[in-house]
């Protein structure tokens, strides 16, 4: 090996050589004494040659399996991506490894015996999202994108954009790794705030207030799943080979393609789906038999006990717009979907709470001018106290 060669490295020619790779592979000690001549013969390679190491590191691990020809193919294709991102994360200075580079590097250890993170004993997701401790993330001031036990996204934006693209996580204005992510991701989004997700296949679903959904990074080849703690309006991308699952505490919904709304809050007695278009299958455990929606219907499940009517689908999912309409809807309900979605306490006379009523908000309006239009056109009037919160009584 001859020191001079290396005059003019950059980081990127270092991960190119064959000399550098077995360096840091097998760290033998002739390997090491030469290094060290090289960086005291030529003190300037010092940066390039600390830059290399730590690119080698972030994106290579090593263990006890081999490679066939696609999984080199994909980890030359993992490792293009995460380059990319971390060249945007990082300023101008940062040397970042091409795809020549990092197709030479790979070339180089084809012999190695070499693996990206993996997890073989992911657990189910159901298990996995009713093994999730109670949490009080729903009085957050921020929607919480969680990617490990040690990695939370904060996003503050009254409606958040999250984004699983093949590069990247988009979540708002951050620039994540799938990388860092563990094999489920939790989104939370608290009252008064909602979010807009696109999953990994294309799929994109609006996330009202108070919900947590789990999901994967990435669906693997065989199922697309997901966890709902909430209420979402989803757009499932067709799949013919891969059915759409949402999984929620009572009940599983089966999908190929289509639009749907699915409320199924814990806290909530009633749970329903609405169809929008496509058909959706539904199971429970409760019931041997799945039930199959039509469009423009609804199905409801209260204790275990279940109903399918004939509805105006597209009343359901107007929240999405910032309006809610209601039609024969007890003024408790209505009132327990404006806390979550202003984030803000109100305190319903109970004398009130069987009271049905019918119309149109527009979510868009503040609290103070919506609980003055409610008041018109019910027999109520509306108090905002000291703490912010609200009282809804009887008029006297």
């Amino acid at each position: 090996m001859q020191a001079d060669k290396y005059i003019n490295y950059t980081a990127t020619d270092f991960l190119k050589d064959k000399d550098f790779i077995r360096w840091q592979f097998l760290s033998g000690e002739e390997d090491m004494l030469f290094w060290n001549d090289v960086v005291e013969k030529y003190p300037f390679l010092t940066l390039p040659i600390e830059e290399a190491i730590i690119l080698y590191k972030e994106n290579i691990r090593f263990n006890d399996f081999s490679m066939s020809d696609p999984e080199i193919s994909a980890c030359i294709i993992s490792l293009q991506n995460q380059i990319r991102l971390k060249k945007k994360r990082r300023n101008s200075k940062r040397i970042v490894l091409s795809i020549s580079a990092i197709a030479a590097s790979v070339a180089i250890i084809l012999s190695l015996p070499l693996l990206f993170n993996k997890n073989n004993n992911v657990q189910d997701i159901s298990t996995f999202a009713r093994a999730l401790p109670d949490r009080n993330d729903f009085y957050s001031s921020d929607t919480k994108l969680i990617l490990s036990e040690n990695n939370t996204v904060a996003l503050n934006n009254k409606e958040s954009s999250i984004q699983y693209e093949e590069d990247g996580i988009k979540a708002d204005d951050n620039l994540i790794l799938k990388e860092e992510s563990a094999p489920y991701n939790q989104l939370i989004t608290p009252y008064g705030k909602r979010s807009v997700i696109t999953f990994s296949d294309g799929t994109k679903a609006w996330v009202n207030a108070g919900s947590r959904l789990v999901y994967p990074a990435e669906f693997s080849k065989g199922k697309r799943e997901i966890h709902v703690d909430g209420e979402i309006y989803i757009e499932v991308a067709e799949d013919k080979k891969r059915p759409f699952v949402i999984k929620t505490r009572q009940v599983d919904i089966e999908v190929l393609g289509t639009k749907f709304n699915v409320s199924a809050y814990q806290a909530d007695k009633t749970n329903s789906v609405v169809l929008l278009s496509g058909s959706v299958s539904i199971s429970s455990n409760s019931r041997k038999n799945s039930i199959i929606l039509k469009p423009d219907q609804m199905y409801s499940d209260t204790g275990g006990s279940h109903t399918v009517e004939n509805v105006d689908a597209g009343i359901y999912v107007l929240w999405t717009q910032g309006l809610y309409q209601f039609e024969s809807e007890k003024l408790t309900n209505i009132v327990t979907r404006l806390e979550r979605y202003y984030g803000i306490p109100i305190e319903c006379d109970a004398a009130l709470a069987g009271l049905n009523c019918s119309g149109k908000l527009d979510l868009k309006d503040d609290m103070n001018k919506l609980l003055e239009e409610l008041s018109r056109a019910l027999p109520i009037t509306c108090r905002k106290n000291t703490d912010g919160s609200y009282a809804i009584s009887a008029i006297s």
